[in-house]
């Protein structure tokens, strides 16, 4: 038992120096705070572990060796279909640090969260109504999405040509279609958040 307190007692110690470096590593976004798990409704949460064992079929698909700011247009294309807006939880990965309490301040928070966090993104809707994981798989990226009502996405026609080899039949793999966008669609912007009266 002393042998799991002090390890424990030791990962507390690491996760705090890397949730403190959390903020200087995501540009573009503005760290808050830190959220508890006990804070989200226990079928929000389920639903990742659902996405990470794809027991439920993706609502969006894209290849994985798509350009950059495709895969970035993409993300925040679930994002907006989800009603994720500028201020959200996302996933950090640490046990005592679970979730961050983000809000979007410039154009540079997608390019820092893939570079910090990965493919594999979990976001949680500031009213906690919605969740939103992106996962990498061998060749494409997933997306899913709790909460909203969005069709599954299709299964790709074939899959991505290797290197070297010709695709002839290949098409790329699109988001699900999604709603008319207004205002400002530009890729890097979200849904302003709903602030309370």
């Amino acid at each position: 038992m002393r042998t799991e307190d002090i390890r424990r007692k030791f990962k507390l110690h690491d996760e705090r120096r890397i949730a403190a470096q959390l903020p200087e590593q995501l540009q573009g976004l503005d760290v808050v705070g830190f959220v508890r798990i006990d804070e989200f409704p226990g079928e929000l949460l389920n639903s990742f572990e659902a996405f990470a064992n794809a027991a439920v079929a993706p609502h969006a698909r894209i290849y994985r060796n798509a350009q950059s700011n495709r895969i970035d247009a993409w993300v925040l294309d679930l994002l907006r279909q989800a009603r994720v807006g500028d201020r959200f939880y996302l996933r950090t990965g640490l046990e005592y640090f679970p979730w961050a309490d983000c809000r979007v301040l410039d154009h540079r928070w997608m390019e820092s969260l893939r570079r910090v966090i990965g493919y594999n993104m979990g976001f949680i809707a500031q009213d906690k109504n919605t969740a939103v994981m992106t996962v990498g798989a061998q060749y494409e990226l997933l997306g899913f999405v709790h909460g909203v009502a969005l069709p599954p996405a299709a299964e790709p026609a074939s899959r991505p040509a290797l290197a070297g080899e010709s695709a002839p039949h290949a098409t790329p793999l699109e988001p699900a279609p999604r709603p008319a966008m207004t205002g400002d669609d530009a890729p890097t912007q979200l849904i302003p958040a709903q602030r309370p009266e």
